[in-house]
């Protein structure tokens, strides 16, 4: 009888280690998936946070050689000297960093949009004026950034009275579309 019992125990030690053996070797822990995409996301964190940390610097030097730059500027390569005078699309370039406005005031664009909109070259409303809706699609379809189509097909109207300050008829321009 206590042979019995022994053996029984014996079976029921032996199955309990087969199925701790089992789980360790065959069942995937979800508390290591989550380590590891945690790690993952750390280090792309880290990498983008460099990345920016480099064109922060790279604008901050940029705006400063704009600001202070004069007519024309004297570069020393290491034999001979050169002078550089400052192109017309550098000029350009600074104009449009100041020339942009707040799409935020047109009905239908977000933060979310102005942002998607000022990353694809959108800064002004005097640019929204002049795009189409299929040209401004195009801009758009990379950011994958969802917008209503009828409200865009109404921004290059309210872009046009915000370029001309006319707050007044924007505003009832606005008022027609949610009517």
């Amino acid at each position: 009888m206590y042979q019995l019992v022994g053996i029984f125990m014996l079976g029921i030690l032996t199955g309990w280690m087969a199925e701790w053996i089992f789980v360790r070797l065959f069942v995937p822990n979800p508390k290591k998936k989550l380590e590891a995409a945690l790690q993952a996301s750390r280090r792309e964190n880290e990498q983008l946070q460099k990345q920016n940390d480099a064109l922060q610097t790279a604008h901050n030097i940029s705006q400063k050689t704009h600001a202070t730059a004069p007519e024309k500027t004297l570069v020393q390569p290491s034999e001979a000297l050169v002078v550089v005078e400052p192109t017309p699309t550098a000029i350009t370039v600074s104009k449009q960093v100041q020339e942009e406005d707040d799409l935020t005031k047109l009905s239908g664009i977000g933060p979310k949009l102005e942002e998607a909109m000022k990353l694809a070259g959108i800064n002004s409303y005097a640019q929204l004026a002049k795009l189409s809706v299929e040209d401004l699609n195009a801009s758009l379809a990379s950011s994958g950034i969802r917008y209503s189509k009828a409200a865009a097909e109404s921004w290059a109207t309210q872009a046009k009275l915000a370029k001309e300050n006319d707050w007044d008829g924007l505003k009832t321009y606005q008022s027609a579309l949610k009517g």
